[in-house]
């Protein structure tokens, strides 16, 4: 007489097939997952990053002087009157690892949005480049949940 169910090692090899088999699915997930979260939180960062550059180089057009840094010095804020602007001084920063902007005597805007984004070792150098003034940016951007990093590394010709 013959049983027609499985015998312990056909249920054995079938189980263990089944636990490899749902192994890779789950981690196959997990690393769709994670991917495609380090691909928003990468986003994230170089918007960050594109909208600070954006504000230093407003910042820096329709310049009537530069308060700091001076010439051949280096700061960790940009401060300038701008020609015909009624909020002078025209300030960037970092606080708390956050950019921010302050015009005046307006209270400070953050640049950069400190949930994502922290801002590291942001830094202005003011030299003369063919007779006219020029800021050297310089600093990183951070993401934590990534640990993802963005340089800032740009000059810009003050007008």
């Amino acid at each position: 007489m013959r049983n027609s169910g499985f015998t312990l090692i056909e249920t054995l090899i079938y189980a263990t097939l089944v636990t490899v088999v749902t192994t890779f699915s789950i981690l196959a997930v997990y690393q769709l997952i994670d991917t495609s979260d380090r691909g928003k939180n990468l986003e994230q960062l170089t918007e960050n990053q594109r909208f600070l550059e954006q504000k230093i180089y407003w910042t820096l057009q329709s310049v009537s002087s530069i308060n700091a840094p001076a010439s051949g010095a280096t700061t960790t804020s940009l401060s300038v009157n701008k020609i015909g602007f009624a909020e002078n001084p025209v300030v960037i920063d970092v606080d708390s690892q956050t950019a921010r902007i302050k015009r005046g005597t307006s209270p400070a805007i953050l640049i950069t949005n400190d949930s994502y984004v922290a801002v590291q070792d942001l830094s202005f150098h003011q030299f003369n480049f063919s007779g006219k003034p020029a800021i050297k940016v310089s600093g990183t951007l951070f993401n934590a949940f990534t640990s993802t990093t963005v340089a800032i590394d740009t000059t810009i010709l003050v007008k």
